[in-house]
């Protein structure tokens, strides 16, 4: 197996029989609060477990995901910019909500798989249940198409049924291309808006 720190930028020291988890981005190394925050909570819980971030280069996005399919000791990774939407192509399975969004988010290793999830996307919807709100016949209006706005539109789509979603977003082109790319599950009547 080839050395985690001969594909990434930065240098990390894994210990031997470990768990570990990473933030895969350009530059996490420089800023990213994951690691202090997951650190923190491996050591208050006595887990034996620690999180790094990951500086990669595009071009060695697939011999990453390569070296954690084969490394046991991987649980999974979180993924910043601007690797969100690039690094699908190398995992084994996605999930189908973050499929209709385009970007992942989180990395899930199962038995040597890797496998792609949007929690944008779970937050959402659990926070739409949680409030309970009638699932039909509503009038829905959902500001932005970033990626927390993708992932919003997406969770309102699946979870209101024969409602009438109102789409808006600064950027029109960005907005109805998104539209179009995404399928539309119920008998929902999906509007976009913009200002240009």
């Amino acid at each position: 197996m080839r050395d985690l720190n001969k594909i990434i930028i930065n240098k990390i020291n894994l210990k031997n029989k470990n768990n570990f988890a990473l933030i895969i981005g350009s530059t996490p190394s420089k800023g990213a609060r994951s690691p202090t925050l997951w650190n923190s909570a491996y050591k208050h819980f006595k887990k034996k477990t620690k999180m790094f971030p990951a500086d990669v280069k595009e071009n060695n996005l697939g011999e990453l995901c390569n070296y954690l399919k084969s490394n046991k000791y991987f649980l999974g990774s979180s993924v910043t910019v601007p690797y969100k939407e690039k690094i699908m192509r190398y995992l084994d399975s996605i999930d189908d909500n973050a499929k209709s969004i385009g970007s992942i988010n989180t990395i899930v290793n199962k038995n040597g798989k890797l496998f792609g999830l949007n929690t944008d996307y779970l937050g959402s919807i659990s926070t739409l249940k949680k409030i309970k709100i009638k699932k039909s016949k509503q009038k829905i209006l959902v500001f932005g198409c970033g990626g927390a706005g993708k992932a919003c539109i997406v969770s309102v789509m699946n979870y209101f049924k024969n409602s009438q979603i109102q789409l808006f977003n600064r950027n029109g082109a960005k907005l109805k291309k998104f539209v179009k790319k995404v399928k539309i599950k119920n008998n929902n009547s999906i509007k976009a808006f913009s200002n240009l």
